[in-house]
């Protein structure tokens, strides 16, 4: 079965911070997102095939009960499954992919780890003081400590040397591998979607402050400052190489009405002000089930009356998902230092924002499609998602990332 290409990695946009990448480096990048598309698109089918000529036999019914905590994460189809050479050659390319794509791109940030900093010296050399909040004595929430997220050695918090920024330079690179192209140049689809989705179906609503939890580099944030332009737009992170690099990144691109502010998403307090529009982008699932409902109170605590929250996530199980579709979406939890997948997969999401405040008439789930920035990849780029497998297709409207559409959930106040 052909395999679609995705974008060459020349097409990764250029910001003012963007790391230089050599002719090797970019072949490289290219063989691992190229590798990555075909391990989505055809030995995903021949785990199936594993599962139903090789696992299957070996379950019991009790093995396939949803009522038994083991099957409700799809714990007992990886234990039937290992075996497997099919499933052994799928599950280890994958989680080589992902090795190789973060070591790939954390050494093009490495040998100019100096660089990145002059750069963003100049760039922000007539930054307002408010522009980037650092907090040295801000303790790293466990959830990230513990774990180097995305298989991303040190994860994004971590600093080699005062202001170094090489955490994120290396997400910024590593992302266009994981995604295969399909976050867009700029890796922000998520947050064009989301403005898109606004724009389509709020169209009068226009947020003045602005929160977008979690925030990264920015990526997902910059869409929203552009939608909403007159807004003030505070991006949060507890990393502050993100915050460092994201801030002189919008600068770049010529944005000024981004706060970049370092801080725990679940310790959100007065200082920040209140807002109207609370946004997170694939945040949660990187969070505790300690953290999450604390975070959803923040956000209430912290939205004005009209206030919106919205959340673009994996969705959760419903009681019809099958067991192995459960063990498929929980192979990250398992293998990609993705913890709290397991138990984000089983949370009732509407219930968590009742607990946190909201009335339940106010609550609302949705599908949001990503947004492409057009005319940016060449026509023969194919459209992939490396969780594309995973999903049946659901209506958009009604639930289910699967590639084409982002799970959203949220609520007004």
């Amino acid at each position: 079965m052909p395999v679609p290409l995705p974008a060459d990695s020349r097409s990764l946009y250029r910001h003012g911070m963007t790391p230089d990448i050599n002719h090797d480096e970019s072949a490289r990048i290219n063989v691992l997102a190229s590798l990555n598309a075909a391990v989505a698109a055809t030995l995903s089918s021949g785990v199936k095939l594993a599962y139903e000529q090789e696992a299957l036999p070996k379950l019991t019914a009790e093995d396939l009960d949803l009522s038994n905590p083991k099957a409700q994460t799809g714990a007992t189809v990886r234990e039937a499954i290992r075996p497997s050479p099919v499933y052994q050659s799928w599950a280890s390319l994958r989680r080589m992919i992902q090795e190789m794509n973060r070591q790939t791109a954390r050494h093009i940030a490495l040998r100019q780890m100096g660089d990145l900093q002059e750069r963003a010296d100049v760039l922000n050399g007539d930054a307002n003081d408010d522009a980037l909040t650092l907090d040295p004595s801000l303790n790293v929430p466990r959830y990230l400590a513990n774990a180097d997220n995305h298989l991303q050695p040190g994860g994004y918090h971590t600093e080699i040397e005062p202001g170094d920024m090489t955490a994120a330079a290396t997400y910024d690179v590593a992302t266009f591998v994981t995604a295969m192209g399909m976050f867009g140049p700029k890796g922000d689809s998520g947050g064009r979607g989301m403005a898109k989705w606004l724009a389509e179906r709020h169209p009068t609503f226009k947020p003045k402050r602005i929160l977008d939890i979690g925030a990264a580099h920015g990526n997902n944030t910059l869409p929203l400052a552009a939608a909403f332009p007159e807004a003030e737009v505070v991006a949060l992170d507890a990393g502050a190489p993100m915050l460092r690099y994201g801030q002189a990144r919008a600068r770049s691109m010529g944005f000024s009405n981004v706060r970049f502010v370092q801080g725990a998403a679940e310790e959100i307090d007065d200082s920040l002000g209140t807002f109207d529009l609370i946004q997170t982008t694939m945040v949660f699932h990187e969070t505790s089930g300690t953290a999450l409902p604390e975070i959803l109170k923040r956000i209430y605590a912290a939205l004005n009356p009209g206030g919106l929250t919205t959340n673009l996530e994996q969705p959760n199980f419903t009681p019809d998902t099958p067991v192995f579709d459960r063990f498929l979406r929980n192979w990250d939890a398992w293998y990609n230092n993705e913890p709290f997948w397991v138990q984000l997969h089983g949370m009732d999401f509407q219930a968590a924002l009742h607990t946190a405040g909201f009335h339940p008439d106010k609550c609302i789930e949705s599908g949001v499609n990503p947004d492409l920035e057009p005319d940016q990849y060449p026509s023969w780029a194919g459209r992939i998602s490396r969780h594309d497998h995973e999903h049946s297709k659901p209506e958009p409207a009604k639930q289910g990332y699967n590639g084409e559409s982002w799970y959203l959930f949220g609520a007004w106040k």
